[in-house]
């Protein structure tokens, strides 16, 4: 059967894993120096990205029963044999292979260390974990954060200590914890059929999320306080009170009241959360980068 370009992308879940590279080349665009449009560059968002892609594909591979037995994934390329198993394993060696090309070639080595270090754990810890206990979460959230600090470890190591790099690194760990209760109460059943671990019981989520709350605010306001100008720290930090509050605190305690019936919130408002945070911090870019061309 013809592989088409669609089973590539739904084998290697293209937009998932370009929202993945996108989070490490912001952390690189942050804390380095170097132009947008340069061979550095390309090889920090093409290396994730395929690193990404190539996760995603061997994840298909090792989880098709699940996949096949879930709704929500039921219709990708292995379950419904568009693909084989070996195929999507050749077609994720092949994106891994070529992300460690590039990064080897162009990056520093603590960056190729933690591309694979990322790419390994997700595997091998994470997805193992998924059938064998609840914790997995925790960890697939800390995994999921550590893009992070492969965009700190593309500019050099010193930018590993940066305490705007640990505020990032902190919200996207939090926020996962958010993120991921949305979808998996949403699709609960789907989850248990398939023989997920998960935390099922709503009261400990939501104390999961109260806690993340705190990290979630904390991480903020430590970004806030790196912000370049003073008028974007006071941005930040009104913006930061008023997203915890109503795409923060807001959403947890709906789902406190119906789990099921607002779950749905809880994921659109860690989409509209995660904007914010982002927005500004592409804002503070563009001003440094500004202030820098000026300067020249």
């Amino acid at each position: 059967m013809k592989i088409t370009i669609t089973d590539l992308k739904n084998l290697c879940k293209f937009s998932l894993a370009s929202g993945n590279a996108v989070i490490p080349f912001i952390s690189f665009m942050y804390l380095g120096d170097d132009n947008i449009i340069s061979l550095k560059s390309f090889s920090v968002f093409s290396g994730s990205l395929f690193m990404a892609m190539a996760s995603q594909a061997f994840n298909q591979v090792i989880e098709w029963k699940q996949d096949k037995i879930m709704t929500r994934t039921c219709n990708r390329p292995i379950p419904i044999q568009r693909l084989t198993r070996l195929q999507g394993g050749l077609i994720g060696f092949a994106f891994y292979t070529a992300s460690n090309v590039l990064m080897y070639n162009c990056l520093p080595i603590n960056a190729l260390a933690i591309n694979n270090f990322i790419f390994f754990s997700y595997l091998g810890i994470y997805t193992t974990l998924k059938t064998r206990s609840p914790i997995n979460t925790l960890i697939g959230a800390v995994i999921g954060a550590l893009p992070v600090v492969l965009g700190a470890a593309c500019v050099n190591n010193d930018s590993l200590y940066n305490l705007g790099m640990w505020g990032n690194f902190g919200f996207m760990f939090s926020w996962q914890i958010n993120h991921f209760y949305g979808i998996y109460w949403k699709y609960q059943k789907d989850y248990l059929r398939a023989g997920f671990k998960m935390v099922n019981d709503s009261a400990a989520a939501s104390r999961h999320m109260k806690i993340c709350l705190a990290i979630n605010g904390l991480s903020w306001f430590g970004t806030a306080s790196q912000h370049s100008q003073p008028e974007l720290k006071f941005i930040s930090c009104i913006s930061g009170l008023l997203s915890l509050y109503f795409w923060n605190y807001r959403a947890i305690k709906l789902f406190e009241a119906d789990p099921s019936k607002n779950a749905n919130y809880l994921k659109k408002a860690s989409y509209n959360f995660f904007l914010v945070y982002y927005t500004l911090l592409l804002i503070d870019i563009g001003i440094k980068r500004y202030q820098k061309q000026q300067n020249h």
